[in-house]
């Protein structure tokens, strides 16, 4: 009994040593769970914090990066701006170029003569005959090739961080002496603009085309139907136009321009080394209206349709001639239409007509604004003296066109007219001038089109012969 006593007793004391040992195993392997469990849950925390810490600290870099550069600009327009015109901006780099232009070489026959008589374009057609006896200028044909209205030009693009979106244009040709010297040719300032734009608001200050008559027709001749129909050169100017859209798509166009009153020719008929244009004391306003809508022929190109005139005055002063005679300002107007209208996708059409008076400076009258030949005798028109240069010319005209574009093929053709009006001009004045023109445009790779035109000129003179000429023209034209 005693052994069992004992058995029993040991057995028992080795179970309670077991149960003990197990649970005070136990306890620390739970405590360090949860300890565990606890300092990952503070790591996620912190992780967190971190991360906000780190957007916030990004949003302040922002906005500081921001602040200085903005710093940064604005210190550099101040030093650009008290540099002067002389210095180079700091800012230059900020500026994008445009560079644009093309090469052009033309060759072209006349079988009679022509204005000007170089043959590198034409104007109009000299009377053939003087006299029945006087055939000098009859079939007296011309050949000529130059490379002179190869045009050179740059757009200067200013940093959009501004409130207005700035560009500035220069254009050249190489008609600045006229048909002098050939192959010595000098340039001639066609565009040099500032152009700023702010929404619906444009303005122009610097030497651009004119407002009125802003269309051309596509002909490889220099002049683009000058003197023939087509009115409207290039001149200093201050330009104000708004765009008001009416639906996306239709829209009003208005503009109005102060110029000045100066042009090519007969610009000093009082010979006081002042053009009588800046003589009179204020400047030439031209304004335009114009329709443009997508909603015609179903092509998605605008159609445009405007209405345009100028109107200015020269003056003629004869106190450097005779003290005692007095000043007359002669005035110069006219009122225009354009359009430019897509038929389809490939064939399209545009023209213009004008009416006005004194129109010479604008191309029109056939290059005559003003007859000397004033005071009538016995029915007839005679010189006069200068005092009577009162006799403005009257005339009228326009042009019209159709272009169709296949493939790398463009083709165009049309005729335009300048008609003056009769009783204002005197005996070998140019009553009427017109030409009717075709040509195609073989576009060889993207920058090189091979051209060939034909166009037919007729000038009318008042009681003198007619001027007739064909011209054939063809042009290698490289753009860029």
């Amino acid at each position: 009994m005693a052994k069992k006593y004992f058995l029993s007793l040991f057995i028992g004391m080795v179970a309670f040593l077991w149960i003990m040992s197990q649970a005070f195993a136990q306890t620390p392997v739970a405590q360090m769970q949860k300890r565990i469990d606890d300092l990952e849950k503070q790591v996620n925390e912190l992780k967190l914090m971190l991360q906000e810490q780190q957007k916030a600290r990004a949003a302040e870099k922002a906005r500081v990066d921001k602040v200085e550069q903005k710093v940064e600009q604005s210190e550099k327009t101040k030093v650009a701006s008290s540099s002067g015109a002389g210095t180079v901006s700091s800012i230059i780099s900020e500026f994008k170029f445009k560079p644009y232009g093309f090469i052009k070489l033309d060759s072209s026959y006349d079988d009679s003569k022509i204005y000007p008589s170089s043959g590198n374009f034409s104007l109009y057609v000299p009377s053939e005959l003087s006299s029945d006896k006087d055939r000098t200028s009859h079939n007296d044909n011309n050949f000529s090739m130059t490379g002179r209205q190869t045009q050179v030009g740059l757009y200067i693009l200013a940093p959009e961080t501004y409130a207005w979106v700035a560009k500035g244009r220069i254009e050249i040709d190489f008609y600045g002496d006229g048909t002098q010297h050939e192959n010595k040719a000098d340039p001639l300032l066609r565009q040099a603009y500032v152009e700023l734009t702010r929404g619906k608001f444009g303005i122009i200050a610097g030497q651009t085309n004119d407002l009125i008559s802003p269309l051309t027709p596509s002909t490889l001749n220099y002049t683009v139907g000058w003197a023939a129909g087509n009115i409207g050169y290039r001149r200093p100017q201050l330009r104000f136009t708004y765009t008001h859209p009416i639906n996306e798509k239709n829209k009003l166009i208005g503009a109005f321009a102060i110029a000045r009153t100066t042009g090519t020719i007969n610009e000093d008929y009082d010979i006081d080394s002042k053009t009588d244009g800046e003589d009179v004391g204020y400047p030439t306003m031209q304004a335009r209206l114009a329709y443009a809508t997508k909603k015609l022929f179903c092509t998605g190109k605008e159609s445009i349709f405007g209405i345009s005139g100028h109107y200015g005055k020269e003056e003629i002063d004869f106190g450097a001639i005779d003290p005692t005679r007095h000043q007359k300002r002669l005035k110069s107007w006219s009122l225009n239409g354009d359009i430019e209208v897509p038929l389809t996708t490939r064939l399209s059409f545009k023209g213009e007509g004008f009416v006005g008076e004194n129109l010479d400076d604008y191309f029109g009258g056939i290059l005559q604004g003003v007859n000397g030949m004033t005071k009538t005798v016995a029915g007839s028109l005679v010189p006069s003296d200068p005092e009577h240069y009162t006799s403005i010319i009257k005339s009228r005209g326009g042009w019209a066109q159709l272009t169709y574009q296949y493939n790398k093929w463009k083709y165009n053709t049309g005729a335009g007219i300048d008609d003056p009006r009769n009783k204002q001009l005197s005996t070998g004045m140019r009553a009427r001038n017109t030409f009717y023109f075709g040509n195609f445009y073989y576009n060889l790779i993207p920058p090189v089109n091979l051209c060939l035109e034909y166009s037919h000129w007729e000038t009318d003179y008042i009681n003198k012969h007619d001027g007739k000429n064909n011209r054939i023209q063809t042009s290698v034209i490289y753009s860029w």
